[in-house]
Order: structure tokens, then sequence, then C-alpha cells
């Protein structure tokens, strides 16, 4: 093992772009072409579809930001589940990993069973990295649910949450070796830190203090309504602040509607507040560029990948305090501010606060951001994973050897 290159690693995802949904866990192939970087990686998923579907029964094989990808798409099941594990379980990997060292899991349902029974079947360490936000309201995953994840997460030699939060919410939801280990390694979503970066065109625009928020614009979660209702007391208490917001993301042109009408309801129109709809990657990077803070006014996250998006382009960030993000954003960070969860007036204060008196340093702000979510920080960090996991199913070989 030398060779860095010598580790084969087949990624089970749970959760994957396709043609389904091209942007469904996009965080995860992320994940997967930084570990790329270091190691041989190949990704299986499969996304079950109705009878009525062209997709129904065809599969693909594509080539990754330097790793294959393997999608199939068989006939859905009750529960979903059943299907995925048989469509994975008829993948056979290519020449670049042909034998696995081990397996790695992005989310432990519902491609788990697929995942621990292949890592079973080949005698290799399973590795699970969590995303899943069900954890943190976990009395309403079913119990047969509960029981499949418990018994993938029994096989595993590590666990890998995106943060120390999550990471907690696991271990109470049962989530642990069958002999009751718990090695817990928290490995933060990765950013692409050459395409996310300050843009020297910046400057300044008529547009005053400029506010953007990228998200799926999912209310419940994202409390978008909220945001709306802090500009709108913001033009009442402050009517010399000058900004403008900008809302990307949402797939859903019925949702954007009734958020575009809600915002001019409000008298939030059009140039002051714009909802663009769904955007592609390089799209948000040059928002981001544009952008004086990222706002969000989440009910529950883990760590979104858009904060880390934000820092590393130099932006400080305004978010509530949920999940793992104030694992990142602390008091006096310098990073942004961080303000109670569903409190409307802190987020006013906040966006005033930076938009008047915080003195940003965007270095400071970005070298934080390659530090700790860079494709060679997080590649780097998985490396460490990969070779501690068959280190100790060497020495658990061994002992066995001895036995016998």
């Amino acid at each position: 093992m030398e060779n860095t290159q010598g580790i084969r690693v087949l990624h089970i995802a749970s959760w994957y772009p396709s043609k389904v949904h091209d942007s469904l866990g996009n965080f995860i192939q992320r994940h997967i072409a930084a570990i790329a970087t270091k190691h041989k990686s190949e990704v299986w998923y499969a996304s079950p579809v109705s009878n009525e579907s062209p997709l129904m029964g065809r599969s693909e094989v594509s080539k990754g930001d330097g790793f294959l990808e393997r999608i199939a798409y068989p006939k859905a099941t009750k529960p979903g589940s059943v299907a995925v594990t048989r469509a994975l379980l008829k993948m056979v990997p290519g020449e670049e990993i042909s034998m696995p060292d081990l397996v790695h899991l992005h989310v432990a349902f519902p491609a788990g069973r697929a995942a621990r029974i292949l890592a079973e079947s080949w005698d290799v360490p399973l590795i699970i990295t969590e995303h899943w936000t069900a954890y943190h309201d976990s009395q309403h995953i079913p119990l047969w649910r509960r029981i499949s994840m418990r018994r993938t997460a029994a096989y595993a030699s590590a666990f890998c949450p995106v943060t120390d939060h999550l990471g907690a919410k696991m271990r109470t939801f049962k989530m642990v070796n069958i002999t009751g280990a718990s090695n817990y390694v928290t490995v933060p979503n990765v950013v692409d830190t050459d395409r996310f970066k300050p843009s020297p065109e910046k400057g300044t625009t008529d547009e005053g203090f400029r506010i953007l928020h990228v998200s799926s614009l999912d209310e419940s979660q994202k409390n978008i309504t909220g945001i709306i209702h802090a500009l709108s007391a913001l033009r009442t208490s402050h009517p010399d602040f000058k900004f403008s917001a900008k809302f990307m993301g949402g797939s859903d042109p019925e949702r954007l509607t009734k958020l575009r009408h809600y915002a001019a309801s409000m008298n939030l129109t059009e140039p002051c507040v714009l909802f663009s709809g769904p955007k592609n990657i390089e799209e948000v990077a040059r928002g981001m560029q544009m952008a004086d803070a990222l706002v969000l006014f989440s009910r529950k996250e883990n760590f979104p990948c858009v904060i880390a998006e934000a820092w590393a382009t130099g932006v400080p960030v305004i978010s509530t305090d949920v999940g793992g993000i104030s694992e990142h954003l602390t008091e006096n960070c310098g990073r942004g501010i961080l303000i109670p969860n569903e409190d409307e007036s802190a987020l006013r204060s906040a966006l005033v606060t930076l938009g008047t008196e915080a003195k940003i340093d965007a270095v400071e702000i970005r070298k934080y951001a390659v530090a700790h979510f860079s494709v060679e920080a997080v590649s780097n960090a998985y490396d460490e994973v990969y070779r501690e996991a068959l280190l100790g199913r060497q020495s658990n070989d061994g002992d066995s050897s001895e036995l016998l």
C-alpha cells in the first residue's frame, strides 16, 4: 500500500446525480472526485423508476471526474430499497478497481444493505460517510429502516459524518460497529477552491449591500419567508441602508412563483429582491464572487456546502445556529455572524452589522476554507481513514490466524 493509487475503492451511493435528478447528492459526487485524486475509485448508484419511465431497465457507464460512474434505473418496488439492492448486487467492478480493497458507502440508506453484502462477500472494510439530516429527528424514521441502517453500521470499520454534531446524533441512533467500537472521524464536505475564489472584478455597485442565498428554497427547512420578513423589516427600520438580495436555486416553478408573489406583497420586487431559479455550479460561483454576504436562515442543517463555498470566495456568512454550523462559524471568528434559529430580528441586525460595521478580511476567510474544505484537505482526511481501516483489518486477520 505504499503507492497511494494502490487503494481500490468501490463507492456505493444512496444519493447521486442522475437523469432522474441531476443535482441530488452532488456533494457526494464532489467527495468522490476528491478521493479519486489519491485513490482508484468507482461509484455505483441505483435510481428506481416507474414502468412508465423511458429510463426503466436502462443502465449507463460514464467517466466522472477521474473515476468511473455506473448508474442503473431499475423498476421501482415497495419498499424502494429492494430495487436498489438488487440493481447494485448485479453490478461488476471495472478493471480499474477489479477486486476492491474497501467499500465506501455514502449515506446509509437505501444502498446500505447492498454495500454491506458486498463488503462482507469480499471481506473488505466498509466506510460510511453520512450527510442525512433525518438523524436530527430520528423518531420519524420507520422501525424497519432503523433496523436496516443499524445492520449496515454493525459491519462498518469507520463512520465519517460531515459534522461532529451529526456524529453525536448517529451515536444516539446506535450507528456502531458490532464490536461496540465507534470509530467516528468527522470529514466535512469538499469545495472546489479553484472554482470558488475571490474575483478582482467584484468592486462596488449601486445595488448596495449584496445579499445571496443559495439552496433548494424548501420552505420547511430553509425558511425563505423568514428571510423575506427580515428584509422587509430592514427597509422600514433602516431606510438609508441600501441592499439587494438574490435567491438562487429551487427547481419547482410553482414554488418560485409563490415566493416572488409573497416578496412582492411586502414591496420587495426586482431588482431589490430577485429569485433567479436553479443555476449551474459556474453560475453559483459567479454569484458568490459578486456577493457581500451569504445568508442562510435554515431550521435544520448539517453543514451546507454553500457556507464553505462562500468562504472559499472570501465572502462572510450569516447563518442560524443549527446542526454543525457552529463548529466552524464561531463568535468573533471573522467569517460571519451566527444567529438564533427563527430570530428574524437577529437576522436584520446581522445584515446591518456586516453591511456597515464589520471589517471583513477576505484573504483570511479563504485561508480557512482551503485548510478545512479543499480537495487536498478532504482527500488527505479520507486517506487516513482508509489506511487505518485497512490496517485494522490486517490486524484482525492476524489475530484470527493466531487463534486458528
